[in-house]
């Protein structure tokens, strides 16, 4: 059920707020980036609220239409000109008058420039017109400058990486990702973990999804009222992110199609997409740059960005849902009878909420070690081999320890022959040196039988149940 509530982003309006703080002792620059709908925006709002502020938002145009605009946004809230002409010819003239409307504030004031990179991608030179205005007049007042894009490669080719002529000028930058399980249940107050982590798993943590599903419903039920009705707000959702991003989406559609239908490996994705293996790995890199592709290796390999065990998968977990169930499924998706598609094709909703419990897991895991539950585990991900898979593994050169996961997604409670398995499965790691110390953690929705239980007491084993911890570890 859609909710206008501000949700959450505590350390972030922390860091915000701090920043403006410094602002009596320093110029800020800022830097806040990440994938479109995570909330970026929403964010600067919510922080923007008692402060006084221009918010000039950019689109796709030229740089005159830009400037334009930037004129009309900036002299409405800050006042005419004080110029000898009102007239802006270039972005230098429009840095002037920034530099002449703020040289005597009273009280600092916050200049948002949202989707920046629209604003760099009309003008090569834009960015140059920011370090100008930067360098003759902002550093020195009192004001702190917002740089927002969910282009995140133009993000750091434009302000980030030493090259560019922003660099060395930003005194802080944040990279916004999406919320977190324990996060998206804020969206969804008392509602069960039956209810709750489905929409997850589709919806990824990202607010502007999240908000709109009910937590009192189930997932067919929220899929039924909110993605698949014409003109709804998600069902057109993926189509429109592509065409926001790409100017010609084609290739790039093919490509999440097939790694969709689960064509994880290069030669897979080449011969479903249809696209030449010459050209495919800059697609890839810009899917992956963009949040919406991930490459995986086995968490063992040393250089995984060479690992030719590497895999590819849809990170993006909307996109995954919608061209794993609802692409290949659209004539049953766009019926009248939605029975059809949840009686012929419910099982791959069911593997896809089954696939993001295990790539949850790391969550969990990763809470338990802050709550003290499991020592420290430096590097944490997946390990597979040609026939042997392990939903999570963890390890700790420092102490040589190495901690291995199991997942599952039950309806009934799991018994000990699944730790026996998993403790097989860890003898094909090869990993650490002799006489490494081991852990072991079961993950379950569906918990444990009692047996488990009395095991993992014995064997210092974690038991997670749905999201939280059942017994302390105690180490192998």
């Amino acid at each position: 059920m859609e909710s206008n509530q501000f949700i959450n982003r505590t350390k972030e309006l922390v860091w915000l707020n701090e920043r403006y703080k410094a602002i009596n002792k320093e110029a800020q620059l800022l830097i806040i980036y990440g994938k479109r709908r995570v909330g970026k925006t929403e964010l600067v709002r919510h922080f923007l609220k008692d402060k006084a502020y221009v918010y000039y938002l950019a689109s796709r145009g030229n740089a005159e239409s830009h400037l334009q605009s930037a004129i009309s946004v900036l002299t409405q809230k800050l006042g005419p000109s004080p110029l000898p002409s009102t007239a802006f010819p270039t972005w230098r003239e429009f840095f002037d008058y920034l530099g002449k409307v703020t040289q005597d504030l009273k009280e600092p004031i916050v200049l948002v420039f949202d989707e920046f990179p629209f604003l760099v991608e009309s003008d090569s030179g834009m960015s140059s017109y920011f370090q100008y205005g930067w360098d003759m007049y902002l550093k020195d007042r009192k004001v702190m400058v917002i740089l927002m894009g969910s282009s995140i490669s133009m993000i750091y080719k434009h302000t980030l990486v030493y090259s560019a002529p922003l660099y060395g000028r930003r005194t802080g930058q944040w990279l916004l990702q999406p919320f977190t399980y324990e996060d998206s249940r804020n969206f969804y107050p008392n509602a069960p973990f039956a209810n709750t982590f489905p929409l997850y798993a589709i919806s990824g943590g990202i607010p502007a999804y999240a908000r709109v599903f009910d937590g009192t419903k189930t997932l067919r039920q929220n899929i039924e009222k909110y993605i698949l009705p014409e003109g709804s707000f998600l069902g057109v959702e993926p189509e429109l992110l592509l065409s926001e991003e790409f100017a010609d989406p084609r290739s790039y559609l093919e490509i999440l199609k097939a790694i969709g239908l689960g064509r994880t490996k290069f030669s897979e994705i080449v011969q479903a997409a249809g696209v030449p293996s010459t050209a495919l790995p800059g697609y890839l890199k810009t899917l992956i740059q963009l949040r919406l592709v991930k490459k995986e290796a086995p968490i063992t390999d040393k250089i995984p960005e060479k690992s030719k065990k590497g895999t590819y998968s849809l990170s993006d977990a909307f996109l995954r849902f919608y061209f794993s169930f609802i692409f290949p499924n659209m004539s049953l998706a766009k019926g009248n009878d939605y029975n059809g598609l949840f009686e012929t094709r419910g099982e791959i909703l069911t593997q896809l909420v089954a696939k993001s419990y295990e790539d949850t897991t790391e969550q969990f895991i990763t809470r338990a070690i802050n709550d003290g539950e499991l020592p420290v585990f430096d590097a944490l991900g997946r390990w597979w081999d040609k026939e042997t898979e392990i939903d999570l593994v963890g390890l700790n050169q420092r102490d040589n320890s190495i901690l291995f996961v199991e997942t599952k997604w039950n309806t009934k409670p799991i018994g000990t022959d699944v730790l026996g398995d998993l403790k097989n499965k860890s003898m094909n790691v090869v990993w650490g040196k002799p006489k490494r110390k081991e852990y072991f953690a079961l993950v379950a929705k569906g918990g444990f039988t009692d047996e488990s239980i009395a095991q993992a007491k014995r064997e210092g084993i974690l038991l997670i149940q749905e999201n939280s911890v059942l017994a302390q570890q105690g180490g192998k």
